[in-house]
């Protein structure tokens, strides 16, 4: 699914080019990049907003689906006669997915595109954090491990995951407004996508995410091996202050 990660002269702005970031505390991330994978389960991410009112890390309706304006009939098997009916302002399920451990990521790519010249045949471009993310992405943590092989670190991260006898799934993050058609028909053919929807109010997170098949407590920690040769840690603040440029050539039409 990150095979776009590499850069040619068939891509476009929009699948041409992106870079995996791990924001957290410098500790943590170190650990990472020895090897440690460390991953907490969705409950955590749902009681952290409940408990602190942690709007950024935390997510209430993490894993789950919201529903807004709902109307429930209750119905006799026998004689579909209506017994009673009710409005709820809002609904929310859980299709049971709560335990499951998730690695989450922030992917910097096209949605961080703001400019582009092209000079010949070579096209540069230009990447930046959004006003929004400028704001925000600081509550993640003082430190961030920049993934310069995100091909390689997925393959690593598999490879650790197997090895271990866990089944994942992974993928970017999609983000809905309520009552979102195409988020409704994705979570009905396979309810496992629901670990893969969050809402709009979190789109800045660019959130790419390993949902891990089986259930902890708390965490799960696996041995990836040592990552330094693939990454870089800077703080975030560093970051933050940093464009980027992409440079490869195109064909003339």
């Amino acid at each position: 699914m990150l095979d776009h990660l590499a850069v040619d002269e068939e891509k476009t702005v929009e699948n041409g080019w992106s870079m995996l970031m791990k924001f957290g505390s410098k500790k943590n991330l170190k650990k990472l990049r020895e090897g440690q994978l460390y991953m907490k389960n969705l409950k955590y991410y749902v009681d952290l907003e409940k408990t602190t009112d942690d709007e950024d890390v935390g997510d209430k309706y993490d894993g789950q689906m919201v529903l807004r304006d709902v109307k429930i009939s209750m119905v006799t098997v026998d004689t579909n006669e209506l017994v009673a009916q009710f409005n709820a302002p809002s609904a929310s399920m859980n299709l049971g997915y709560l335990g499951c451990p998730v690695f989450c990521m922030f992917m910097f790519d096209h949605r961080n595109h703001v400019d582009e010249q092209l000079a010949g045949d070579v096209l540069t471009i230009k990447y930046q954090f959004t006003k929004e993310q400028l704001e925000r992405i600081h509550n993640f943590g003082d430190s961030v491990l920049i993934i310069k092989n995100g091909n390689e670190f997925i393959k690593r991260v598999k490879d650790g995951l197997l090895k271990s006898g866990y089944g994942f799934t992974r993928d970017h993050v999609q983000y809905y407004g309520f009552n979102n058609i195409e988020h409704l028909k994705q979570v009905q053919k396979d309810n496992l996508r629901i670990a893969f929807w969050k809402r709009d109010k979190y789109a800045y997170q660019q959130e790419y995410r390993f949902l891990i098949h089986d259930y902890v407590e708390d965490n799960l920690s696996v041995d990836i091996g040592d990552i330094s040769d693939i990454t870089d840690l800077l703080k975030t603040e560093e970051l933050l202050n940093t464009y980027f440029e992409v440079q490869f050539k195109v064909k003339s039409i």
